[in-house]
Order: C-alpha cells, then structure tokens, then sequence
C-alpha cells in the first residue's frame, strides 16, 4: 500500500476499539499501540509507578495524568518508520491529552492524521462489557468509565470534528461490518491476505 495512514481510534467501552484497531493493523502492515494496554503493562510492576497507575485505573478507574500516558504514547511513535502505517487506539482521551497531542505530533514528522469514532450506545456498551470477563469490568467501574468517556472524551471529539479528524462509524453492527464501514469512509480496500 503506497498511502500511509495515521489513524487514531476512539470510541466508548465496548465499541470495538481494540478489535477494529488491530484488524486495520493485521490488513496495512500499521503499528499500532493502546493507550490502555500500555497502562495495565505498567500497572502490573511492581514500581512507585506501577502502583500508581493500578491504584488509579484498576481501582478508582480514573485516567492517568495527561502528561504520563503522552509521554508513554510519544516514545512508542518514536520507534515507528515513517513509511510505516500508524494505529492509535484509545489515545487521546481527554482534551488535555489532545492538546499534548498537538504539540509533539508535528515533530514525529509522520503528516496528518484521521479519527475514527465508533459510536455504540450505552445500553449495548454496557451489555457488550458484562460479557467479557476483566478484573476491571464490575458494572459500577464500567458505568464509570462510560460517564468519564461522556464528560472527558466526547468534548475532544468535538473539538477534533471542528478541525475536520474525525469519521464517525457505527459500532453497532458485526466486527465484519464495521471494518468494512471503515475502509469505505477511508477509500480503502484490505490488503491481500
């Protein structure tokens, strides 16, 4: 594929992030890092920092400070050629975030970037997250973590939809038809598998 893509995926618990994510990455050869799966590797050591971190996502189930998952995120995009596709899921999450964002991006020198939101409603998050079995999914904890989604992230997306990032995908439908919803609104086919 000659079209490099920087991709950021956003989205509520439950709406597929991490699925479409690493299905977009399998298909375009992308990098692809996860702002919560690079947060619970470092919950799980046993450092001031990871228990920091596990105290605040896996028992108060808030986000971390802004400035430690950017620089988590930067360092990772560091390690990425630049020929290379690029895969963002679940960062940024808040408009702080965002705005970190902002102000490293230009100097990965990697050109623009697309959002893609998946929209899901909270009824069906909530259904779709009591099937998975996590240590961090009680119902209170997700009903949390949906309200923080509501409070933090969707003003974001609003921002990023006035500067003309994001494509929004319903969530709703199979794994199947949600990529294929993706790669229609990026005028994309999957490469040859």
């Amino acid at each position: 594929m000659d079209k490099i893509l920087n991709l950021i995926i956003l989205g509520p618990q439950g709406s597929g992030k991490g699925t479409q994510a690493a299905l977009l990455a399998r298909n375009f050869r992308a990098a692809l890092f996860g702002a919560g799966d690079a947060l619970r590797e470092i919950a799980k050591i046993d450092t001031a920092i990871g228990r920091r971190v596990h105290q605040t996502i896996n028992v108060e189930g808030r986000l971390v400070e802004p400035e430690l998952i950017s620089d988590v995120i930067k360092e990772q995009i560091l390690t990425v050629p630049k020929e290379q596709s690029l895969i963002l899921d679940s960062y940024p999450r808040s408009l702080e975030q965002y705005d970190l964002f902002k102000q490293f991006w230009p100097e990965m020198g990697r050109g623009d970037y697309l959002v893609i939101f998946l929209e899901l409603s909270e009824a069906e998050a909530i259904k779709r997250l009591m099937q998975r079995k996590r240590v961090d999914d009680s119902e209170e904890i997700i009903r949390k973590r949906l309200q923080m989604f509501r409070s933090l992230t969707m003003p974001m997306i609003a921002e990023m939809e006035k500067e003309g990032k994001v494509i929004r995908i319903d969530g709703t439908p199979s794994i199947d038809k949600v990529q294929q919803q993706i790669l229609e609104k990026l005028n994309l086919s999957p490469a040859a598998r």
